[in-house]
């Protein structure tokens, strides 16, 4: 009884691997402390594994390359496309991180910046917890169903062993990312005009009754008031967060369509 080891199927499920693995390294979930890497790794080679035989029946007849100059170029290529699929997937992560930012500078809690156990870095309180709040609302309206399709399409759209555009696609994600400080503002828009109201009328509060601490004052009521705001705008980031998860799909057919070469 003899083994015979198809090369071409060891070299396409490997490429997949190194592909899947630098996507789960830079997803916002699985870049966590608290994940270990051999959980991250386990999962890239049993999602390469089983969609290996898929893509190496998908391949054009004939041999491949696998010589080194070859195996090394589409390496690269694979952790290319891997990190550009995490940009793409974490940018609504990042909007709303940024929105928090932008609220706790209003409010006053950007000097009270806390480590985040699971990044290791420093971040705000109230980023932190819009930051929850959309991995709740992502798996809530079964966004990651969208990453898992954008993975097969990947292996179709962008094949294995093939040239692709980084040209193109990294122009694109400028392009995209062009919009962020826009949808991270309209996120803290609510917040961020009421407390500007608040700020105008303790001015003016200032002004004709200079005998009030506007320090002992006014810290606690933009606390309650950006508080408050922020509660009641609950639904409105919902709808926001949705409305950037729903076009995370369009931004990724874009990319992969930006790979393809010719």
């Amino acid at each position: 009884m003899s083994l015979r080891l198809d090369m071409v199927l060891v070299a396409v499920t490997a490429a997949l691997a190194l592909r899947l693995s630098v996507l789960a390294a830079l997803l916002p979930f699985f870049s966590a402390r608290s994940v270990p890497v051999l959980w991250r790794l386990a999962l890239a080679f049993v999602l390469a594994a089983a969609l290996a035989p898929a893509v190496r029946s998908a391949l054009p007849p004939g041999g491949l390359d696998l010589s080194w100059p070859a195996v090394v170029a589409e390496a690269t290529r694979s952790a290319l496309v891997g990190a550009l699929l995490a940009f793409v997937i974490s940018i609504p992560f990042e909007v709303v991180k940024y929105a928090g930012q932008i609220i706790d500078v209003q409010i006053g809690f950007a000097i009270v910046n806390t480590i985040d156990p699971q990044s290791g870095l420093q971040i705000s309180v109230l980023a932190n917890l819009y930051y929850l709040l959309s991995a709740l609302l992502f798996f809530a309206v079964d966004a990651h169903h969208v990453i898992v399709q954008s993975l097969i399409a990947s292996c179709t759209l962008v094949p294995l062993f093939g040239p692709v555009d980084g040209g193109a696609a990294s122009w694109l994600l400028v392009q995209e990312f062009g919009a962020f400080f826009r949808l991270g503002l309209q996120v803290a828009a609510p917040c961020v005009l009421v407390l500007l109201l608040v700020s105008a009328a303790m001015g003016f509060i200032v002004k004709t009754v200079p005998q009030i601490n506007i320090l002992v004052v006014g810290f606690p009521i933009k606390i309650a008031v950006g508080l408050a705001v922020m509660g009641l705008s609950l639904p409105y980031f919902r709808q926001v967060f949705e409305l950037l998860l729903r076009g995370m799909g369009g931004q990724l057919d874009r990319l992969l369509g930006a790979l393809q070469t010719g």
